[in-house]
């Protein structure tokens, strides 16, 4: 059976992405002790997000316009993560809005141009 999950995001700078997701995000980071300029996690409430260098980030976003996600990221209270992410200077996309997929999401374009989806499921 599946536990979780942590995607492998590519960046161009693996020190400022995890300050960014560390100040701005609220996750708890570290880079990895044998190659920390290449390598590092961005960790939160049980979600983790990897970090490779490489020479430049890839996000979905510039195939399929103009927001689509690179990560998804449940919550349970999406209104929440909408005020502290603007409280600390987040790039949010838009306010808080149903889905017809049953949600209640936000989303949230990082330094590097990835977008990570919050969603809280509604009912």
């Amino acid at each position: 059976m599946l536990t979780g999950h942590a995607p492998f995001l590519v960046v161009p700078n693996v020190g400022e992405t995890l300050a960014h997701y560390r100040d701005t995000l609220g996750f708890e980071v570290r880079g990895y002790e044998h190659a920390p300029e290449d390598n590092g996690t961005a960790v939160r409430d049980g979600c983790t997000i990897f970090f490779n260098r490489g020479p430049r980030a890839a996000p979905n976003s510039q195939l399929t316009p103009p927001d689509l996600f690179d990560v998804y990221l449940w919550t349970d209270d999406v209104r929440a993560l909408d005020e502290e992410f603007r409280g600390r200077g987040a790039d949010v996309l838009h306010e808080p809005t149903e889905r017809p997929w049953g949600m209640l999401e936000i989303r949230v374009r990082d330094i590097n141009g990835y977008v990570l989806g919050f969603g809280q499921p509604l009912g």
